[in-house]
């Protein structure tokens, strides 16, 4: 077998940009796995491969290593483009195109510098290894700027909340209009939804995420679970209304929407539980307090936790707490609360129209997710987790919203009718 002989500085740049992509790939598989098994094993031996490569160049390098190397490369870089042109050719999400994210495009860019480096390498075996120490100083730049890239990819939002979607919708469902109308790509499995007059339910969203679980657990999960769930409760019966949550220092943070509520936020340092575990502690410190309406006597409807953690939070035991983000989000403070004047997760707002308004550009939010757990509010179709609760609609039976213009305003009820109400109550069932 022929061996080849690049610098190491070559060397060390072609098994970074090998080894980058392999952590990408890998860090990939769980959501792939969960999505089509198929898909996660292609994944973990994509990523062997480029291991396998990156280890053999360093360390005794032959032609054939090059060219598997450029090979490979053109295979995954080909898949990556089929998927997001066309779609994939089979599985669960065929025949429609897959929205780009920052990780994958990172894992492209970093098997298009493996496969240009083999084929010049190929081409000329004693690339670079006349460099000068001044030469060879700079271009170490380009090896440590392949490990950030790789690093930037794997820590990313969109690595852990790469999702496909986009896809043509099944029978029986539709394309969600109010996603794909926000940046041209759905974010989440909620791409699709029912194709029945739901009365906008079907409409609502609530930031990235990937897919939503209500799994039955073990029984020693569960009653964990349900331990952490009582803690809840018992600060449910500490701020019952509206009124008790703004006595004790809770403050408003956007207006009343439906499958939301009205958010109470309080945000002290027991609240943003920087670790994203449940704590006893931090079950008694929800971030967020959220009411069915917008009167002092409004009652409590579930909560919200928030987490600074730098990945996803472990939050609950169990797989069912899916932890979401917002990003794009235009925030005002002001005495009376905190508004989100273009809502949130929209493409087309600009820092100059959040400065026109007065508000402050978030690019992402940290992590949040919301509990069903008070008596009343359960939300017995999605799961105690589940990201909006079909009891918190509006007075018209519905589920509308009012549109992204009249948000600029700022209304303290987000309801088209104006007001809250609950469309599951028997008064709206029976007319439906």
């Amino acid at each position: 077998m022929e061996t080849t002989t690049p610098s190491a500085f070559v060397r060390a740049t072609l098994a970074a940009a090998l080894l980058g992509a392999a952590v990408i790939h890998f860090a990939m598989v769980p959501q792939h796995m969960s999505e089509w098994a198929p898909e996660g094993i292609a994944f973990v031996v994509s990523g062997w491969i480029q291991v396998a490569l990156a280890i053999g160049i360093m360390l005794r390098p032959k032609r054939w290593m090059l060219t598997v190397t450029v090979l490979a490369s053109a295979v995954f870089i080909g898949a990556w483009v089929i998927t997001r042109v066309w779609g994939a050719p089979f599985g669960p999400n065929s025949g429609g195109a897959q929205p780009s994210s920052y990780v994958d495009i990172a894992c492209v860019v970093l098997e298009a510098v493996a496969a240009i480096i083999s084929l010049a390498v190929l081409w000329h075996p004693e690339l670079a290894s006349k460099w000068r120490t001044e030469g060879m100083v700079f271009a170490s730049i380009i090896p440590v700027a392949v490990i950030v890239l790789a690093t930037t990819a794997v820590a990313s939002p969109s690595a852990s909340h790469h999702a496909h979607g986009g896809s043509e919708c099944p029978k029986g469902q539709k394309p969600n209009p109010e996603l794909v109308a926000s940046d041209g790509h759905a974010h989440d499995p909620s791409a699709c939804v029912p194709d029945i007059d739901d009365k906008g339910l079907s409409l609502l969203t609530n930031g990235h995420h990937h897919e939503i679980r209500n799994d039955p657990l073990d029984p020693a999960t569960q009653a964990e679970v349900d331990r952490q769930l009582a803690i809840t409760r018992e600060v449910a019966a500490q701020y019952p209304t509206l009124a008790h949550a703004a006595a004790s220092g809770y403050r408003r943070a956007g207006g009343y929407s439906p499958g939301l509520g009205v958010h109470y936020t309080h945000s002290g340092i027991a609240e943003l539980n920087p670790s994203g575990t449940m704590t006893d502690e931090a079950l008694r410190h929800p971030q967020s307090l959220i009411y069915a309406g917008t009167d002092p006597n409004s009652p409590i409807a579930g909560f919200m936790y928030y987490s600074m953690s730098k990945i996803e939070p472990t939050g609950f035991p169990g797989t069912n707490d899916t932890w979401h983000y917002h990003s794009n989000v235009c925030v005002k403070f002001s005495a009376a609360g905190t508004d989100a004047p273009f809502g949130a997760d929209r493409g087309d707002v600009t820092k100059e129209m959040c400065n026109a308004v007065g508000g402050v550009m978030l690019n992402t939010t940290q992590w949040m997710v919301h509990v069903w757990s008070v008596p009343g509010w359960e939300n017995e179709a999605g799961g105690v987790f589940a990201e909006v609760n079909p009891k918190l609609g509006c007075s018209d039976g519905t589920y509308y919203r009012v549109s992204n213009e009249e948000l600029v305003s700022m209304p303290i009820n987000i309801c088209q009718s104006g007001a809250p109400g609950d469309p599951t109550s028997s008064e709206y069932s029976q007319n439906s």
